[in-house]
């Protein structure tokens, strides 16, 4: 009841209270509440009020007019409004696999406990269920607070480098791992995509790790073999037949030949001499002759094809001259 002067004690936030005053008979009651809602009551000596989240020190009024139109002299109460403050968030994400720590401690001067949508206890939830999490915190003075968050499950990034391979030569190959935030390569590389090429004396692995615009996380790996320069060139030609007048295999055409543009090919007599040799294979393939134009005669000639890569050595061989 409210008194001349009186502080009431407290009321907790979002709690519905009766608050009254002793006056005359038939009298009539003016009340005016800060921080709340008066529900039922007005013009009466008891009243209810609905006292909102505005936590602090609020007013309580009442003016007295009795029946014959006197007013009294106003009479005041302060209480204060309290409870605990509930805030885990709004909105939380976490990436598949991982999980998310909600977390509810708050200072209070009552000792407080801890209810969770999951029916846990703790001052802390942990938690991989995507949805909606709710807590209520509750004082020792019977106070009580409520909030909620909803979490969000990310999928992790999948990431594809393709299939094993090998490179050969002078051969490149740009390798592309998708549109992340982030990169992180075996090469120390941060960027992408990144360009891999043939030059290798045993096989790497090769493998990125990506970090999406989430924070989630994924990789992959591959592959790249050593280039087989004997399974390349396995099924070269060893026979040419200038001067045949059907202008097919005129000359020494080798597959695969233009992967290693700084390749070298020598040919040679069968008394060791040097009758050929060219830095442009590609381009000037061998047609039978010397390097001074004259027309060599039917025989099996030796060739030495340094493809210049360091761990490789020359391919050697004999090449057929049918005439």
């Amino acid at each position: 009841m409210l008194g001349y002067g009186q502080d009431l004690p407290y009321a907790c936030a979002g709690n519905t209270e009766s608050y009254g005053v002793t006056g005359w008979e038939n009298s009539v009651f003016f009340w005016d509440v800060e921080g709340g809602e008066i529900i039922d009551g007005q013009g009466n000596d008891t009243i209810v009020v609905r006292w909102n989240f505005n936590r602090g020190t609020h007013r309580i009024s009442v003016t007295e007019q009795s029946e014959f139109g006197c007013f009294g002299i106003p009479v005041e109460a302060e209480l204060n409004i309290q409870a605990p403050v509930a805030d885990i968030g709004d909105e939380a994400g976490v990436c598949a696999g991982d999980s998310y720590e909600f977390n509810a401690e708050t200072s209070y001067s009552y000792a407080l406990t801890y209810l969770w949508s999951d029916n846990s206890t703790s001052s802390t939830l942990i938690t991989s269920d995507p949805g909606t999490v709710w807590v209520q915190v509750t004082g020792a003075d019977g106070c009580v607070d409520y909030d909620s968050a909803y979490l969000a499950l990310f999928p992790l990034p999948v990431v594809d480098l393709g299939n094993d391979t090998a490179l050969c030569g002078s051969a490149t190959w740009l390798i592309d791992a998708g549109d992340y935030a982030t990169y992180q390569w075996s090469t120390g590389d941060i960027i992408n995509p990144i360009l891999v090429d043939g030059r290798r004396k045993e096989p790497e692995v090769l493998w990125v790790e990506v970090t999406d615009f989430n924070g989630c996380k994924g990789s992959d790996t591959l592959v790249l073999e050593v280039c087989d320069v004997y399974i390349l060139f396995e099924n070269m030609p060893n026979t040419i037949t200038p001067g045949d007048k059907n202008g097919q295999n005129d000359t020494w055409v080798i597959p695969n030949i233009d992967m290693f543009p700084d390749a070298v090919l020598e040919i040679y007599d069968r008394w060791g001499r040097l009758i050929w040799r060219t830095t442009d294979i590609h381009n000037n393939p061998w047609n039978g002759e010397s390097l001074s134009g004259k027309e060599m005669p039917m025989d099996a000639y030796y060739f030495v094809l340094d493809l210049k890569i360091s761990h490789i050595d020359p391919l050697t061989g004999y090449i057929n001259l049918i005439r």
